[in-house]
């Protein structure tokens, strides 16, 4: 009898996302006791989307490494929300991502799993690019007021929110607040979002603009716990879902 997964292959008409790939990235945070500096790095730069949050470095009570994982904590110490952003220091090009996590509950919590193009970190050079054209790949995004609902999108500069054309895709799911497998099988024509190994978002290249498919440069990734702001708080913030805890079990690449 065929697993449930290979039928879902099959219905969707997609091959395994690591078939001819090597690992070639692996973190797994539960076995760690500290961010090695060689593969991950905080931003306490500044938040968007009228976020509530302000972002602090360096592990602590808002970023912490233990046999759960690594946890970003949102807290609200003396009335000020604080929470962490962290991201990989390498940035990578095609591939298939696979990061295991547990979002959090709580109305005005916004949890995320993303990736931006590298260039974005050079803005003084020659290549430099701003959002959105640079692009846009969110490889999870959920909010505590919709608790049973993952996002899956990509933003461009022809497609994105702010234009409301951004290439989305919303999945129900009954238990969100377990452990999750979120993965993106990413190549130069197509992108494709996967949930615990199901294909459940494909979408391929159909113009060969910058405009409209900027995904042909390295990205970087990002691992972010957001509260509040236009999206996350648009059914407010409830003060009694501090300290919210994101928990990420792991990372694996393959190219």
């Amino acid at each position: 009898m065929l697993t449930s997964w290979i039928l879902a292959v099959m219905i969707s008409g997609h091959q395994s996302p690591t078939k001819g790939r090597k690992l070639v990235f692996s973190c797994d945070f539960t076995k760690l006791h500290h961010l090695a500096a060689a593969d991950w790095k905080f931003d306490d730069g500044p938040v968007y989307n009228n976020e509530q949050e302000k972002y602090v470095s360096g592990e602590g009570a808002n970023a912490e490494v233990s046999k759960a994982g690594l946890t970003i904590v949102a807290t609200k110490p003396n009335g000020k929300v604080l929470s962490a952003r962290i991201q990989s220091v390498k940035a990578w090009k095609y591939g298939y991502f696979e990061i295991s996590a547990k979002v959090p509950p709580g109305r005005g919590t916004w949890p995320a799993i993303w990736m931006l193009n590298d260039r974005l970190r050079r803005p003084k050079g020659p290549d430099s690019v701003g959002w959105p054209r640079c692009g846009e790949i969110d490889i999870m995004e959920n909010v505590g007021f919709d608790p049973n609902s993952f996002h899956f999108s990509l933003h461009s500069q022809k497609f994105n929110f702010m234009q409301a054309s951004q290439r989305t895709k919303i999945i129900p799911c009954k238990n969100p607040f377990e452990l999750h497998k979120f993965g993106l099988d990413w190549r130069p024509d197509s992108i494709t979002f996967f949930l615990d190994g199901r294909s459940v978002y494909h979408v391929d290249k159909t113009e060969d603009t910058i405009e409209s498919w900027p995904f042909r440069d390295p990205f970087y990734l990002i691992l972010n716990l957001a509260i509040g702001g236009n999206w996350g708080g648009a059914k407010g913030v409830d003060d009694a879902i501090f300290p919210a805890k994101f928990v990420i079990r792991d990372v694996k690449i393959y190219q």
